[in-house]
């Protein structure tokens, strides 16, 4: 069953997402949704692989769960000067530094 949802956010970031929606030939609802379903099934993999060993969770099966205009972002801010990809550690200690000056 679809739920409304709303979402409140300065008008004119509404009109860059739609705007951005549209030109990938999806609604911002569905980019939304598709998003949403990311995250969950990358939690879900962060578990699985948690629990099982690396050889048993080598696969990205939640990759095929997602929309094609998800799929077809993934990726798409890998470093080009050959450093290595930041981690979810590197964006929390980046959000900490931001946040917390010193």
């Amino acid at each position: 069953m679809n739920t409304k949802l709303t979402l409140r956010m300065d008008e004119s970031l509404i009109a860059a997402a739609k705007d951005y929606a549209a030109a990938q030939g999806c609604s911002l609802s569905r980019m939304v949704a598709n998003y949403f379903a990311a995250l969950g099934e990358k939690a879900t993999d962060r578990t699985l692989n948690a629990k099982t060993s690396a050889s048993a969770a080598s696969g990205n099966h939640w990759e095929q769960e997602l929309g094609p205009f998800t799929r077809s972002i993934l990726g798409i801010a890998k470093p080009t000067d050959g450093s290595p990809m930041p981690t979810e550690d590197d964006y929390y200690r980046y959000l900490e530094e931001k946040h917390n000056p010193k």
